[in-house]
């Protein structure tokens, strides 16, 4: 019994892997595979090709804060400010999974950090809400406006208050937020 769940979950994932529409350079982003990838790039028709939910291989490799891989992409031709399907950026994908190294390099090849998704809301949203500090300081340092009220009526200081993150309130007051 044990062995015929185990096949149906393997049979199930590998179904399940082939709906997104992700291209084999996307699958060695997801895993890790640097230099699979690496390999894989030279042989790509469209860096910035999307599966079926328009994300693009930067914007996988973003939320996964891969920041070696990012650099590859972004060096390869890949583009820094493409949407998906729900206008979300790979700024904002490294600003909500956490990861402070990626969204510091995004920035850094000049990444728009004011892009707002379907819902109106930002990176600098996101990170505040997940309580990320050190992502919201980055951000307000590249002039992220902490100003834009998304479609929950939320500015960034009221996306921390709901979550109670108090060190990022006081860091949005220090840069002249407003409660």
């Amino acid at each position: 019994m044990l062995r015929k769940k185990i096949l149906f979950l393997v049979l199930a994932s590998s179904l399940l892997a082939g709906c997104d529409g992700n291209t084999p350079l996307m699958d060695e982003v997801q895993s890790g595979e640097i230099e699979k990838a690496k390999a894989l790039i030279s042989s790509v028709d469209d860096i910035n090709e999307r599966n079926n939910y328009g994300w693009t291989v930067l914007m996988h490799a973003a939320r996964l804060g891969n920041v070696e891989l990012l650099e590859l992409l972004l060096d390869n031709g890949a583009d820094i400010d493409a949407r998906d399907q729900n206008n979300w950026s790979a700024l904002m994908r490294a600003s909500l999974k956490g990861h402070t190294e990626a969204v510091r390099y995004l920035l850094s090849r000049g990444a728009n950090v004011d892009f707002k998704d379907d819902t109106n809301t930002t990176a600098l949203h996101w990170a505040a809400l997940r309580g990320h500090k050190d992502i919201v300081l980055l951000l307000l340092d590249a002039g992220a406006d902490f100003t834009i009220v998304n479609d929950r009526r939320w500015t960034p200081m009221k996306a921390a208050a709901t979550e109670g993150e108090n060190d990022i309130i006081m860091l949005l007051k220090r840069y002249g937020a407003k409660e």
